[in-house]
């Protein structure tokens, strides 16, 4: 039951952090993508299944909100779930660069699947291109520089949620 409750509680203020702050406190649209690091953080560190879970219920909640095409972020968002739950046994968790190259690497993956679907899917002239914008490379930039930090805090939370466990 406590893991349970922790899960929401995550669930609950990484929504509140992407969708209401990062709505209201981004420079020229750029803020970080925190579910992407929630969900990188939950492949490394619980595996597969929990990085799928939690990937498929954060893009769900995001493509709810969206106007974009409905169960994009879903799946783009399960994919890397399950890719960076692969790489739980085979990478050191701890090497920061490891941290830096896997984000960087999901990040990369969001915003080429994201591009890919809408070329695939053209709904409008907008959004059928390949092109990286800067504002784009701002937003990895800005979700890879956070990410040591987020990834701290939530090695804290994860320590603290197994003590109470034993």
């Amino acid at each position: 039951m406590k893991k349970f409750i922790t899960y929401f509680l995550l669930y609950v203020i990484f929504c509140t952090l992407q969708f209401f702050l990062g709505k209201n406190l981004n420079i020229y649209g750029v803020f970080p993508n925190f579910i992407l690091i929630l969900i990188v953080y939950l492949g490394l560190t619980r595996g597969v299944v929990s990085a799928e879970i939690a990937g498929f219920l954060f893009g769900l909640t995001w493509d709810v909100f969206s106007t974009d095409i409905f169960g994009m972020r879903a799946v783009i968002f399960t994919i890397t779930g399950y890719l960076t739950g692969i790489m739980n046994k085979h990478f050191n968790k701890n090497s920061l660069f490891t941290k830096i190259v896997i984000i960087l690497s999901a990040n990369l993956f969001y915003r080429f699947g994201f591009s890919f679907i809408y070329w695939v899917l053209p709904v409008s002239e907008n959004g059928s291109s390949f092109f990286i914008t800067v504002q784009i490379v701002f937003k990895v930039l800005i979700t890879i520089l956070i990410t040591p930090v987020v990834f701290f805090i939530l090695d804290h939370l994860t320590i603290f949620g197994q003590q109470e466990d034993i």
